[in-house]
């Protein structure tokens, strides 16, 4: 099923046809395109921010509830380049063959990654997942990967004290997989797995070699797919009562 590209709305017209057959008569099929007008809300709710020392928790300056347009800035201001995204589709183009005609934020970004400078010591990347437009389109799950070249890489202690500078001693710390738990934007030491905060790091001896970087409010994934899911359902049934309105009536 074919879609331009950078439209902020999806129209598709669908015939619907009819026939009667007698005998030695077939009559000219009337036509009718039924379509339904749905407009997308685009909200942004009060979000739930982990701040460990009092400032929201971040990976080069990237967090949770940021835009598609917040993280660009600050990315490419550190010579970082788009890599790769990936876009959906709020609304399919029909439901019960009735076309949707869809206006404000149908099509949105689901994820995007962004290439790091490499540089003589490392080599890095940055993905981060986006809700739909029904929540707010923003961050929800932000990913930094970083690899050491060569044996360039930080003591392991050195990072360690590094991240808990930044970030305060975690709710769990296995010495090489340091995680955090937050609720109401304050560290917990568990109960909270839908809110976390996780840094684990592959050593070689007393060096780093790589380190994954993940921030994620799972609680809000999982809101906005119920949301998700709640809509595409509401929008069914009233295309389903569209198409039931404008059914045939049988001639017997």
């Amino acid at each position: 099923m074919r879609r331009s590209a950078g439209l902020s709305f999806v129209k598709i017209r669908l015939l619907l046809t009819c026939s009667l057959l007698a005998i030695a008569v077939i009559p000219v099929c009337a036509q009718e395109g039924l379509s339904l007008q749905v407009t997308v809300s685009a909200v942004t709710p009060q979000s739930e921010l982990f701040r460990p020392n009092g400032q929201p928790a971040d990976f080069l300056g990237v967090g949770l509830t940021q835009t598609v347009g917040d993280i660009r800035k600050i990315l490419t201001g550190q010579g970082f380049s788009d890599a790769n995204s990936a876009t959906l589709f709020l609304l399919d183009e029909e439901y019960f063959t009735v076309e949707i005609v869809a206006t404000g934020a149908n099509r949105y970004p689901t994820y995007a990654i962004w290439s790091g400078p490499e540089d003589a010591t490392a080599s890095q990347s940055v993905r981060v997942e986006f809700a739909s437009p029904l929540t707010g389109q923003r961050s929800t799950d932000v990913r930094r990967f970083v690899s050491y070249k060569d044996g360039r890489g930080p003591l392991l202690e050195t990072l360690r004290s590094a991240i808990i500078a930044k970030y305060g001693a975690p709710s769990v710390d296995n010495e090489t997989q340091m995680t955090w738990f937050w609720n109401h934007g304050q560290l917990v030491k568990s109960g909270a797995h839908d809110k976390q905060m996780t840094i684990g790091m592959e050593t070689a001896s007393d060096y780093v070699k790589r380190v994954a970087y993940s921030l994620a409010d799972i609680a809000a994934s999982n809101a906005d797919r119920d949301a998700v899911n709640g809509f595409r359902e509401s929008v069914e049934q009233r295309a389903k009562a569209v198409r039931d309105g404008h059914a045939t009536t049988p001639k017997l």
